[in-house]
């Protein structure tokens, strides 16, 4: 197995060596405190870090039996180096969660289109990230741990689930500014009516299936119905 490992610092290279005169390249700039340029080994090391947590959680292993040193062997790195980025399992899990929805863009808002086109943009690519085999599995086994670790879900919520909502919450406070959306509409309502379905039909309905895109706009000319401005 090919170990990742940040590489010796130049102080545990050469122990002897004082004010960086033992002429190694590496030591250069210690003298003065500086430090080298660039980490690649470090952020090869936090992807493949990352990398083994989805894949472990893909693959069945449950969040209470998952352990750092499984991650560690999986990533091929040392369990200092899990361990010198996350200080706990929970911590680490959510980062590499978190790395799943990172593909959801902000709306755009500067354009003329109209906030159903909004909307139905937002939950088609909801849904398609949420399709996609490892998101979905990992999303699956986060939630089957929601009641003996509940801090986890939290945790979730507020690093992967918050940030995806607000992007709705945008969509629908445009819509209300420019006068598409009922001005006393509670937005926090809207983006659970909106959400909600999309993930009660790709976990309870058809669990593993697309969400067929005549769902998505069927969903929102219906919902619009009750919450355009009139």
């Amino acid at each position: 197995m090919t170990m990742i490992h940040d590489g010796p610092r130049p102080e545990e290279r050469h122990p002897g060596h004082v004010d960086g005169a033992c002429g190694d390249p590496a030591c250069a700039g210690v003298r003065d405190g500086r430090r080298r340029p660039g980490r690649p080994r470090s952020e090869a090391a936090e992807r493949a870090i990352l990398d083994a947590v989805l894949g472990l959680l893909s693959e069945g292993v449950p969040y209470g039996s998952l352990s750092m040193e499984q991650v560690a062997t999986r990533a091929g790195v040392g369990k200092a180096t899990v361990y010198r980025r996350w200080p706990n399992k929970e911590s680490l899990v959510v980062d590499a969660m978190a790395t799943l929805w990172q593909e959801c863009p902000p709306p755009d808002l500067s354009d003329d289109r109209s906030t159903r086109d909004r909307i139905v943009e937002y939950l088609d690519t909801m849904a398609e990230i949420m399709h996609e085999d490892t998101a979905g599995l990992v999303y699956a086994s986060v939630m089957a741990a929601a009641q003996l670790h509940p801090e986890l879900v939290q945790m979730y919520q507020q690093v992967a689930i918050e940030p995806r909502r607000e992007l709705l919450r945008m969509i629908l406070r445009h819509g209300i500014a420019a006068g598409e959306l009922r001005a006393d509409l509670d937005v926090e309502l809207g983006v659970r009516m909106f959400a909600g379905p999309i993930v009660h039909a790709m976990k309870s309905e058809h669990p593993g299936w697309p969400v067929d895109d005549a769902f998505v706009r069927a969903l929102v000319d219906t919902l619009l119905e009750g919450i355009a401005a009139r």
